[in-house]
């Protein structure tokens, strides 16, 4: 895995967040929310680097876009919270 330690938070904050569903998807926003207000900027570009890398995907709606986990965000997540047991 290519992977920081923040595109490891944002794949896991959205894992979290969802309560482990794959369907979940939140807007930028959402997954902003929690993380220090410096890196919400940050955080905005490595979401759009995981969409390209294909670890996540992006739901359009009237009011904006959600991002959710695809299969192999889904993977990775696991992987992620099960090396924190």
């Amino acid at each position: 895995m290519d992977l920081t330690e923040l595109d490891k938070a944002i794949i896991y904050t959205i894992y979290r967040r969802g309560n482990r569903s794959k369907k979940a998807h939140f807007p930028i926003e959402a997954i902003c929310r929690g993380f220090k207000p410096h890196l919400h900027g940050l955080i905005k570009r490595r979401v759009n680097f995981l969409v390209s890398k294909g670890y996540l995907y992006v739901k359009p709606h009237p009011s904006g876009r959600s991002y959710g986990l695809t299969d192999l965000g889904w993977k990775v997540a696991m992987i992620l919270e099960d090396s924190l047991t």
